[in-house]
C-alpha cells in the first residue's frame, strides 16, 4: 500500500476522529462533564442496540485494516468491540459500561499509537500504552466484581 501524502493523512485522522467522536462523546450531558456518543444511547434498546453499535465500531476496525494496521492490532481492536458489545448487553450495567468503555475512542487511539510507533516515536507510544493495559485491567476486575456482586 503507497503511503498517504501529509494531505491525506490529515484527512484520514480527522474523518475517525469525527467518528469516534459520534460514536462516543457528542452528546454532553447538561450540568456535567460526562460525554455519551450514539454508541450509549443506541445502546439502550434492549439486545438489537448493542449488536447495531458493534456493527458501527466494525468500520473503525475495518478503516484501520483498510489503511494497513497489522494482524496483532486489528485483533486488539476487535477486542475492545467485543468487550463492548459483550458488556453492553448487560442491562443497567452495561449502559454504564458504554459510557466509560468508548471502544472507538480507545480504537482510535491504538490505530495512533501505531502510526506513531512507525514514526519514530515509540517512548512515547509505549507509554499510552502501559496506561491502556491498565485501564483494561482496571476495567475488567470492576466488571467482574459488579457481576458478582449483582449476581448473588
Amino acid at each position: 500500500m503507497a503511503e498517504p501524502t501529509p494531505e491525506q493523512t490529515a484527512a484520514i485522522r480527522d474523518e475517525l476522529d469525527r467518528y469516534a467522536w459520534l460514536l462516543d462523546e457528542c452528546i454532553r450531558i447538561p450540568g456535567t462533564r460526562i460525554r455519551l456518543g450514539l454508541d450509549s444511547v443506541i445502546g439502550l434498546i434492549p439486545g438489537a442496540g448493542d449488536l447495531l453499535t458493534g456493527g458501527a465500531a466494525l468500520a473503525l476496525v475495518l478503516r484501520a485494516h483498510h489503511l494497513g494496521a497489522p494482524a496483532p492490532l486489528i485483533r486488539h481492536m476487535l477486542k475492545n468491540v467485543g468487550i463492548d458489545v459483550v458488556v453492553g448487553a448487560i442491562p443497567l450495567l452495561g449502559d454504564v459500561f458504554d459510557v466509560a468503555w468508548r471502544a472507538n475512542r480507545r480504537n482510535l487511539e491504538l490505530l495512533r499509537e501505531h502510526f506513531s510507533v512507525q514514526s519514530g516515536k515509540p517512548q512515547q507510544a509505549r507509554g499510552a500504552a502501559r496506561r491502556m493495559w491498565l485501564m483494561l485491567a482496571a476495567g475488567v476486575i470492576a466488571v467482574t466484581v459488579m457481576y458478582l456482586l449483582i449476581r448473588k
